[in-house]
């Protein structure tokens, strides 16, 4: 990108094997995720008592994490762990892809005057993938909890089957409503989280980019202050995607366990009632 202002939304094609377009953004995908295996293998092999600061900033990352989904899930510690590796890891991944053409000498290898590499997050489709896992993981565990008050909580046909009254339709017709907003929330969840991640890495790539080419005075030092607020910026999307997931797959979870239980008292109730 250094140098040039040919800015593109979709990753510049690289090679081509099998038939297959290799991106820039899939190659950099490839060698962040080696990054963080080399990252885990360094920490794993360093784990001591008394802690190094790479084994610091790990414990710290999972141990904010893991305080976050124990209150997500109202200090339940067995579901906290549950999700903690699924959390954790779309975090370092986003973290490590928004800063990936920070490193040294990445935006200077060039192949047909494109750029080999180019941060993951800057292409839309990665940032939407990482959407839908979180949308899936939420809906799909939900869905196994309880199929009935899953599809309950969406499709509200309680509310007909109650009908006694002509007072009772307008209720019914209410809740037939506020089901499809549900729907149409669950959707737009998709879309703002993975929406909010490419458009400022994006923008972010593209500030950059057009700095260091209005000429050669400003290619090299001007946009350092651009590159610290790149870092900053990115870490705050990462923390920010990574809180959010979190958010909406315990809350889909708490929404369907509070579901279940009430179902079992009101049978219990029932239970009581026909006894006496």
């Amino acid at each position: 990108m250094e140098g040039s202002l040919n800015i593109s939304v979709a990753p510049e094609a690289i090679l081509t094997i099998g038939g297959i377009e290799l991106s820039s953004s899939m190659i950099s995908s490839v060698f962040v995720t080696l990054i963080l295996f080399g990252f885990v293998f360094a920490v794993r092999s360093r784990l001591k008592i008394i802690p190094g600061n790479l084994q610091i900033v790990a414990e710290g990352v999972v141990g904010f994490f893991y305080d976050q989904l124990l209150q997500a899930y109202g200090g339940d510690a067995k579901k906290a762990k549950r999700y903690l590796a699924l959390i954790v890891s779309l975090f370092l991944f986003i973290f490590v892809s928004n800063q990936f053409t920070i490193i040294p000498l990445t935006q200077s290898i060039v192949v047909d005057g494109v750029n080999v590499f180019r941060a993951p997050t800057s292409h839309f489709s990665l940032t939407l993938a990482l959407a839908i896992i979180t949308f899936l993981v939420s809906n799909v565990i939900a869905f196994s909890m309880s199929p009935i008050k899953w599809m309950g909580n969406f499709v509200k046909i309680g509310s007909i089957l109650k009908i006694r009254k002509p007072a009772d339709v307008g209720q019914a017709l209410l809740d037939l409503f506020l089901g499809v907003l549900d729907i149409v929330g669950e959707l737009a969840k998709v879309i703002s989280l993975s929406a909010r991640l490419f458009g400022n890495v994006f923008a972010g790539e593209v500030m950059v980019v057009v700095i260091a080419s209005l000429s050669v005075f400003t290619r090299y030092f001007v946009p350092v202050p651009f590159y610290a607020l790149g870092l900053l910026s990115g870490l705050i999307q990462a923390l920010v995607f990574a809180v959010l997931s979190l958010s909406f797959i315990a809350g889909m979870h708490n929404t369907i366990e509070e579901a279940v239980e009430q179902g079992k008292e009101e049978k219990a109730n029932k239970k009581k009632a026909m006894a006496t």
